[in-house]
Formats: C-alpha cells, sequence, structure tokens
C-alpha cells in the first residue's frame, strides 16, 4: 500500500484508467473468445498487452522519478532541441491537441557526456515560450544513474558562481518550482 501511495497522482489516474482498460478487455477476450471474430480477438489482445505496457511504462518512469529526488547531484547542462508544438485551432479536449513541448540537452558527469530528451509529462514543466539555446541551465540526475535526469530551464547558470548558489539552494532540499506539485 506504501508503494502504491508514493506515486504521483498523474501515475496513480492513468493506471486506473489503463485497469479499466485491462479489466474490460480481459473480460471481452475471455468471455466471448469462441464466438469473436478474429479481427475482435486482436484488437482486445492488443487492448490486453498495450494496457499492461503502458502500466509498466508509467511505473518506470514514476519510480525514476522517485530514485532521482532521493539522490541527487546538479551539474551545468546545455539545450541542443527545443520545440513547442504551435497548431492552430488545436483543442486538446477534442483530441486536436498538440503534442507536449520536447527537449534535448546534454551534459557533463564524471568527464562523460550524456545526452537526453524528453516530453513535457506530469513530473515536471516546459515552458511554452523557448528558453535561450545559448545559455547553459542546470541539470539534475541521480548520482547512481547519470541518465536519470532533467534539465531545469528555470535555473539559468551564467557564471560558477549561479551553480554554487543552485548547489547551496539544493542542499537543504528540491525546491518546490523544480518538480511539479501533486
Amino acid at each position: 500500500m506504501k508503494y502504491i501511495t508514493e506515486l504521483q497522482e498523474g501515475t496513480k489516474i492513468k493506471l486506473v484508467i489503463l485497469l479499466i482498460v485491462l479489466s474490460i478487455s480481459s473480460y471481452y477476450f475471455f468471455k466471448n473468445y469462441k464466438t469473436t471474430d478474429l479481427q475482435l480477438k486482436i484488437l482486445s489482445f492488443i487492448g490486453i498487452v498495450g494496457s499492461v505496457w503502458l502500466m509498466y511504462n508509467a511505473i518506470y518512469k514514476n519510480n525514476n522519478v522517485q530514485l532521482l529526488k532521493r539522490n541527487f547531484e546538479l551539474t551545468t547542462g546545455k539545450i541542443e532541441k527545443y520545440i513547442v508544438p504551435n497548431i492552430k485551432g488545436a483543442i486538446p479536449s477534442l483530441g486536436k491537441g498538440a503534442d507536449h513541448n520536447y527537449i534535448k540537452y546534454s551534459y557533463e558527469v564524471n568527464n562523460n557526456h550524456e545526452t537526453n530528451s524528453y516530453d513535457e509529462n506530469y513530473f515536471i514543466d516546459l515552458p511554452d515560450i523557448k528558453p535561450n539555446l545559448d545559455m547553459s541551465y542546470l541539470v539534475i540526475y541521480e548520482k547512481s544513474n547519470p541518465a536519470n535526469s532533467f534539465i531545469l530551464v528555470n535555473y539559468p547558470i551564467n557564471d560558477s558562481a549561479d551553480l554554487d548558489r543552485y548547489r547551496k539552494i539544493f542542499s537543504q532540499g528540491i525546491p518546490d518550482d523544480t518538480f511539479k506539485q501533486e
């Protein structure tokens, strides 16, 4: 039960929806197996496998963020690519929404060059206004797994004093404006 309470709200909602899809697909698949035509069997099977895979993926992402929050280190990174979709007439509630903002960045950890990317999600916000790509920004990463990281565009690095100042702030705990609050 403790494990479930540690999940982010977005992950919990996604898991509930996927469990409903999994339950309905499984019920339909097994209840009507002999009378259902092949196409519906395949669709039900895809629904079952897809739901299990998406649940695993949601839990995996949530665990990575939790591990990062418990054991983190800071460094600087540069944004390589930042995409803000701009689709006119996008209505997310009708399924006509644009994709989420996307960021790709690189950083150095122990003389190793790391590159990471992610879409905006329910763990971290990416602003709709494109940040300055010539600047460096703070990167938070998991000490034991440097590939598990996020670049924090709300923490620009202008000089080495900024990094030292951010390290002092983060030594007291991760600030509330770093990750989305539940």
